[in-house]
């Protein structure tokens, strides 16, 4: 029997693409870790493939991405937040989520583009609180905000493109002779996982402590787990302003 290890995180957001992925297949596993080491399990050989952020998309060549799947949002997601410990006007540096590359790329991209602010994206010495904070996945769902407010990444990008912003796609190496096995696979966990919003809300509610009908409404209404043309659309523009600031050290990465 043919076995197959898919990486993750084990956030919300990306539980109704990946809570199914060993119920859908047999000799299926999944690893987890932060966004920013998805990639690394799969250019490592530990997994097969990997729910991993467009940013290391972008940056690594020889990488397919399966269609038609992803995390995007339409506008505010409530997950992505510049968290802000001044007025955003007087904010000198920010304070870059560890866990992310996408959303530390994309703050940088709207400070520069939509606030016009040229900051540096760097953590502050020790025992000094941060001018800004980029804060993602279930920690900023759990958090309260900042003393000066948080600002919603996904929801500016929205308002500034009219597009939807894509945080994760699936990918595995280009060129796979399993890749219509992997298409299949994470497409069916996808169908499994939105037929059970329900489940996967009253499940996160007890993990996260916060109220169900919040957990819901971020899997069903905030998110969506389809790739379509405007996502891909979004995804290209990212890319060209990430190109732009030359924030992509790969410059020649290709569709």
């Amino acid at each position: 029997m043919e076995t197959y290890t898919f990486a993750a995180v084990e956030f919300l957001n990306a539980a109704p693409l990946a809570a199914f992925l060993e119920k859908v297949a047999p000799g299926v596993r999944v690893i987890h870790g932060p966004p920013s080491q998805l990639m690394d399990h799969v250019l490592s050989g530990r997994a097969d493939a990997a729910l991993t952020p467009v940013f290391d998309y972008f940056n690594t060549p020889g990488m397919e991405m399966i269609d038609s799947v992803c995390i995007a949002s339409r506008g505010d997601v409530r997950s992505v937040w510049l968290k802000c410990h001044r007025p955003l006007d007087q904010v000198r540096s920010v304070a870059p989520d560890p866990a992310s590359k996408s959303s530390n790329a994309l703050a940088q991209v709207l400070l520069v583009k939509h606030f016009g602010l040229d900051v540096p994206m760097e953590a502050p010495p020790a025992g000094q609180l941060p001018d800004a904070t980029v804060v993602i996945g279930d920690r900023a769902l759990r958090q309260p905000p900042g003393e000066f407010g948080n600002y919603d990444l996904a929801g500016i990008w929205t308002e500034m493109t009219s597009l939807p912003f894509v945080f994760a796609v699936w990918v595995h190496r280009s060129g796979r002779p399993q890749a219509v096995e992997l298409r299949r696979i994470t497409h069916a966990a996808k169908t499994a996982g939105l037929d059970a919003l329900d489940q996967l809300a009253d499940e996160y509610a007890v993990k996260l402590a916060i109220p169900r009908n919040a957990c819901f409404e971020y899997i069903s209404k905030l998110l969506t787990y389809d790739l379509g043309p405007k996502e891909i659309e979004g995804m290209e523009l990212f890319r060209g302003m990430l190109l732009d600031m030359n924030l992509l050290p790969q410059g020649d990465r290709t569709k």
